[in-house]
């Protein structure tokens, strides 16, 4: 079997937004950082499919893709990431369990280890997972290039010891070098009865119709809120020049306030200077009238006075 088309459908971060595609799914599980992205972009030959990354812990959702028009790779969370909160691990937990036991079209589950290192606590719990609900499955050994062809067969051997399972139960790969890449081509090819596989080209043109609405309506809703902003910034302009303009009233009320305070001022002081100055008038035309009343005395009452 050759992959020529690989096509993304979804990813899905609540499993009650499955949506069964009618396709039969072999679904990739791991540790964090196993490999589990970069075997499936192997595998399909393309660089970009599935989303890699040198941290662990970067496959936080379900990850669905369309082989061939025929059936689905499903990528899952990785589990053990040691770093991630007790809240995130039980999410992706509910994730990877959720999945297993909502879908009906898992045909084959490869669980992915790392061949140098020996099986993990985790792994062993998601192979009697595995045991437990009868679900068909094949254990992957990846970073294969990482050792010698006697050191590969010695290490699929020990990991088989391990796990308790035979050596045709094992498989060793690398994504960098493509080793073994052909042998699960091959295996899936096998226990799919590929050739019997009918295409579902209307899914694509379904997905595809899809993704142009939800396109469009990302662009609307970027326009509204380009339109939003731009509306927001006009109000807020009318805003600040109704208070600037609001501002410049209040002062110059208060100027005129001011205005009138000293002009207040300024006639209660012309007053009390007018008062001031009548008053001064008033004694000077008193003291001339006295003066003047002197004046007119007759000298013979002086001179009768002066002789009394």
């Amino acid at each position: 079997m050759k992959i020529n088309t690989a096509e993304f459908i979804t990813s899905i971060g609540n499993i009650e937004k499955y949506h069964d595609y009618n396709l039969p799914e072999i679904t990739f599980v791991g540790r964090s950082n196993v490999g589990k992205s970069s075997l499936i972009n192997a595998l399909t030959n393309h660089k970009k499919l599935a989303k890699t990354s040198s941290l662990a812990g970067r496959t936080r959702l379900v990850n669905m893709f369309l082989i061939n028009s025929r059936f689905i790779l499903v990528d899952l969370p990785g589990y053990g990431y040691a770093k991630a909160g007790k809240e995130e691990q039980k999410e992706w937990q509910g994730l990877i369990e959720g999945y297993l036991q909502k879908s009906r079209q898992i045909k084959m589950v490869f669980v992915l280890v790392d061949i140098r290192i020996k099986p993990t606590e985790q792994d062993k719990q998601m192979l009697n997972y595995l045991y437990y609900y009868n679900m068909p499955f094949k254990v992957v050994a990846t970073k294969a290039d990482k050792l010698s062809k006697t050191q590969i067969k010695n290490k699929l051997h020990n990991i088989a010891l391990e796990l308790g399972l035979g050596n045709a139960d094992m498989f060793a790969v690398s994504a960098q070098t493509k080793y073994g890449l052909e042998e699960i081509l091959q295996y899936i090819n096998n226990f799919l009865n590929y050739d019997t596989l009918i295409p579902n080209t209307q899914l694509i043109q379904n997905i595809n119709l899809e993704r142009k609405i939800n396109r469009d309506k990302k662009h609307l809703n970027k326009n509204e809120l380009i339109q939003n902003k731009t509306n927001n910034k006009s109000n807020l302009k009318v805003k600040n020049k109704d208070l600037k303009n609001k501002s410049i009233n209040t002062k110059n009320n208060k100027n005129i306030s001011k205005k009138s305070i000293e002009n207040t001022k300024n006639s209660k002081n012309n007053n009390i200077e007018k008062q001031s100055k009548q008053k001064q008038n008033k004694n000077k035309d008193s003291s001339e009238n006295i003066t003047k009343k002197v004046k007119k005395t007759p000298r013979y009452i002086l001179k009768q006075r002066k002789g009394k």
